[in-house]
């Protein structure tokens, strides 16, 4: 459980109007009900605008663009506090707004001047991680904790409740910072700490991965999905090609064929990366005769697509199930509503 320092916020720090927020939520007689708090919720998008550069000395370095993003009730605000003797730090606070007008604060960890950017950082806002899916002879590659100078740069989705029409965030306070409902954080390829030095990874598929808020030092409504993933081909010099930008960085692509009749078997070939032979395959979310996959065996494995192919057996049943559609778990990837039974 997180600790609270409770206190009544002054209309001078208010950088997003609390009555604003009160609109979107039924409280009836507001006085008498309990106040909720109102969080954030930061989630990454995939990585943007990637590109694999040679340095004038030499290295090969992957370049990205990185967006965090607020999805939750209330702003992400860090406000200042004191300065660490010695350190070159200064304590943050993270201002947790209450649909009753109060706030309370929590530690967030620190800002930092930031040399190459010319202004305040809150540190550890980020991290970039590189992870080989067929790459042999690769290894994890982490890029160091990014800190950010979070602000409202892109706006992503304006529908949400709470959410300003216009950025509240707009410059890099020393004093406060902070992302809306509905805004993201953009930082360009080109920034500083926008790259991961790749010069000794070899070819191949690798997931980029961005994960915001690393340490978990923030109070947010949802801390499972602060993460997104990029998969990805390299070829040095200088080519690197997107192969899945959903954010789960698929491993299976498509099977084929995508249907079977109950109480047949047939066979299919699944294309995606970093496949094995004799993985794992399992049907979900459908119901009715449930598919069985045996027989796995990896026929192809290249430095772009793999192929696996499976025996796929429907059992009969007199019932097929009102929801004959199922996903494909293929190892740790899931093809959605990939695979029908039919009469």
């Amino acid at each position: 459980m997180y600790q609270r320092l409770s206190y009544k916020l002054s209309r001078a720090r208010l950088i997003i109007a609390v009555p604003a927020m009160l609109g979107m939520l039924s409280f009836g007689h507001l006085a008498a009900a309990q106040a909720v708090d109102l969080p954030p919720n930061l989630r990454a998008l995939p990585a943007a605008d990637i590109s694999l550069v040679t340095t004038g000395s030499g290295e090969s370095v992957l370049r990205f663009a990185a967006t965090s993003w607020n999805s939750g009730l209330g702003p992400l605000q860090v406000v200042a506090g004191p300065v660490e003797t010695g350190s070159g730090k200064q304590q943050v606070f993270q201002e947790v707004f209450l649909s009753d007008g109060t706030s309370f604060l929590h530690f967030a960890g620190a800002f930092r001047y930031h040399d190459d950017h010319g202004h305040m950082h809150f540190d550890d806002f980020a991290l970039y991680t590189l992870q080989p899916v067929n790459a042999p002879g690769g290894s994890a590659l982490t890029g160091s904790k990014v800190t950010f100078c979070i602000m409202d740069t892109t706006k992503i989705n304006g529908g949400l409740p709470g959410a300003p029409s216009a950025p509240q965030y707009d410059t890099c306070g020393n004093e406060v910072q902070g992302i809306s409902v509905g805004w993201g954080d953009t930082y360009g390829s080109h920034l500083p700490g926008q790259d991961i030095d790749v010069t000794d990874a070899p070819d191949g598929i690798y997931a980029l991965t961005i994960k915001a808020d690393p340490n978990n030092l923030l109070i947010e409504t949802d801390e499972s999905d602060n993460e997104s993933c990029t998969l990805i081909s390299i070829e040095k010099p200088n080519t690197v090609r997107v192969l899945d930008d959903s954010g789960a960085c698929a491993g299976a692509l498509s099977i084929t064929p995508d249907s079977a009749q109950m109480g047949s078997a047939v066979e299919v070939l699944i294309d995606g990366f970093g496949f094995t032979d004799g993985m794992n395959i399992r049907f979900e979310r459908g119901n009715g005769p449930r598919p069985v996959a045996s027989n796995v065996q990896l026929i192809s494995d290249t430095d772009t697509v793999d192929q696996i192919t499976a025996t796929v057996t429907v059992p009969y049943k007199r019932k097929p199930g009102r929801n004959p559609v199922w996903d494909v778990r293929v190892g740790d990837s899931v093809l959605k509503d990939a695979f029908t039974v039919t009469r």
